[in-house]
């Protein structure tokens, strides 16, 4: 009986273990504001940037294989830069400077001082693990909005795109030394001005493996494809007049048939009590409106965070951040709704088949509405892998009674069957003899490589997606810097999986193929020597899954178990030899005679 008690109470804590996983990754100290994901020090675990509250401090929590997995700065690790006049509004890590270290790039807003943004640079040391603070006083850019980190020049080195302080549209490139980057203006004239927040995106739209900018002008979307040293702007579009609020635009393969489409949240209503998800489906019907219900089982109507929830971080723009939840190769996403009382939760939206009324797309958004009651008022929902098992978690930050801020991480305790490849494309400049830091630059956040894969599915049908990596960064994107693909329930080799890299000055589209990669496992690709890809250097990692070791169980059991056969059988037959020995040894034998 006591044995049973046991068990019940070990299922019971692993249960709640699993669900909210929060002091398991942060310990006791969870009064953080997440900002950006990167690895820090290059050792293939993802770290944590945060800012506190009062936006004078960002922090880099580093993260590590035994509980609590995010070390805050101390003696053990991390690093962080304090601030006294600066409102840190952004976060996005780099190699702002191609030498293989982690630099983070911070944006400080202050509309009482300037209606202008400020862009600092924290140069990293990789050796010491610290960043360069520098000084508050000297910003390197002034610009009129939140700048998106892309690659103009393909040269693996992240540059900068957005508006000056004449709201002209300009690209900031940086190059090999720590030195202010070159502004670049636009070519085309007569450009409308960026929204405000904006949602641009280096991302890759024409399938050619080289990624694009998606840019958000006032009235209207553009793409702009790399055409020789500058981008080429190719299709406008705007949306139905019946969006009075557009949310930021996310991308995702939504459908899983290779293409990424364009999604974005609205609202049809000045207080969006009419709230939608438009996706692009570049056809002739290119903005259609998804199935997605926002009244909970108790008919209550959610809607999207307007100015009825000033006071709330995180909550000034509508943001989908997408990721494959249950890994079956179809992207979720997380949003943050309110409900009728202008109480804040976020509400992971499944992507599941659309079977009814769904004439005009195959699939639709369902929300699981009471997935993270238990966290109280969420106001941001992100994805992250804190164990690096290939599954996502769901990062979590929620307001309490007091006012203060408080992160939160829910584990997923359901087993799922299926699997998954996870990729991550490395910056090629500093590898190797040529690396000044002599080891593998792991952590760099290389903004717009893009991957596709093709895999056969159990069917015998074929099944493929794309996604480019880290396409946004502006907002609190808090995209990962790598990409996890569901596979399903499709335990085949990956038959291709095809990576590419920004386009040079060249226009030339640089990308190369990984064949028969093991499902579970993480791909990193660095492209190097970057003019050469059938050169480029792949290390492959597998993560074992439940599965897989039951599978490896079952194979070791059943090996034991013919052992113990063959084992009983031997012993009889050397038993059954002796006895025939001890018969001859006492018959009579004539020959004697």
């Amino acid at each position: 009986m006591n044995v049973i008690n046991l068990f019940t109470v070990l299922v019971v804590v692993n249960m709640a273990w699993g669900l909210n996983f929060t002091e398991y990754v942060f310990g006791t100290n969870t009064n953080f504001m997440p900002a950006a994901f990167g690895d820090f020090n290059s050792d293939k675990l993802t770290d944590l940037f945060v800012v506190t509250e009062d936006g004078k401090t960002v922090e880099v929590l580093i993260s590590q294989s035994e509980p609590p997995l995010m070390l805050a700065p101390g003696p053990e690790g991390g690093t962080s830069c304090t601030y006294k006049t600066l409102n840190i509004r952004n976060v996005a890590p780099g190699d702002f400077d191609g030498n293989g270290a982690m630099d983070v790039m911070i944006v400080s807003y202050n509309a009482s001082v300037s209606p202008f943004y400020q862009v600092f640079i924290l140069w990293g040391n990789l050796k010491e693990m610290t960043l360069n603070c520098g000084s508050e006083d000297t910003p390197l850019l002034t610009v009129s909005g939140h700048p998106l980190v892309m690659d103009y020049n393909g040269d693996m080195i992240p540059d900068l795109f957005g508006e000056d302080e004449q709201k002209n549209r300009m690209f900031w490139v940086f190059g090999p030394k720590r030195e202010p980057p070159q502004a670049v203006p636009m070519s085309q004239g007569n450009l409308t001005n960026l929204t405000l927040p904006s949602s641009n995106a280096f991302i890759d739209l024409n399938d050619d493996l080289a990624a694009d900018l998606w840019v958000t002008a006032k009235g209207q979307y553009e793409v702009w494809m790399k055409s020789g040293n500058d981008f080429k702007q190719t299709v406008i579009t705007k949306l139905p007049n019946i969006s009075v609020v557009i949310g930021q635009t996310s991308f995702a393969d939504v459908n899983l048939d290779g293409e990424v489409e364009a999604l974005v949240p609205v609202c049809k209503d000045a207080s969006c009590s009419q709230s939608a998800v438009y996706i692009y489906s570049y056809g002739p019907d290119k903005w259609i409106e998804l199935n997605v219900n926002f009244k909970d089982p108790s008919e209550k109507l959610w809607r999207y965070p307007n100015e009825a929830l000033q006071g709330y971080r995180y909550t000034e723009t509508i943001t989908l951040r997408v990721g494959d939840y249950n890994l079956d190769g179809y992207p979720d996403f997380l949003v943050t709704l309110i409900n009728p009382d202008n109480k804040p939760r976020v509400v992971l939206m499944e992507n599941v088949k659309c079977e009814e009324a769904c004439s005009t797309y195959p699939r639709k958004f369902a929300p699981k509405w009471n997935l993270f009651e238990d966290f109280g008022d969420t106001v941001l929902g992100t994805f992250c892998d804190f164990q690096e098992d290939g599954t996502l978690d769901v990062l979590l930050v929620r307001k309490d009674s007091d006012g203060k801020y408080q992160l939160g991480v829910y584990k997923d305790p359901t087993e799922y069957d299926a699997v998954f490849v996870k990729v991550l494309i490395s910056t090629g400049r500093c590898y190797g003899a040529d690396c000044q830091l002599q080891n593998i630059p792991y952590g760099t956040n290389q903004p717009g490589p893009s991957i596709t894969y093709t895999i056969t599915t159990a069917t015998g049908g074929l099944q493929q997606s794309r996604a480019t990596q880290l396409s946004q960064t502006a907002h609190y994107a808090l995209q990962l810097p790598y990409t996890v693909f569901g596979l399903g329930r499709n335990w085949n080799f990956v038959e291709a999986l095809k990576v590419g890299i920004p386009k040079g000055n060249n226009s030339e589209t640089l990308s190369s193929s990984f064949t028969q990669i093991i499902p579970n496992s993480q791909l990193i690709v660095i492209p190097y020597p970057r003019e050469h890809p059938s050169l480029w250097v792949s290390k492959l990692f597998i993560t074992p899954s439940k599965a897989m070791l039951m599978t490896a169980g079952a194979l070791v059991g059943t090996c034991l178990f013919v052992a113990a056969i063959i084992g009983i059988l031997h012993r009889r037959e050397m038993q059954q030899d002796k006895r025939e020995k001890q018969q001859d040894a006492h018959k009579f034998h004539f020959d004697a005679m």
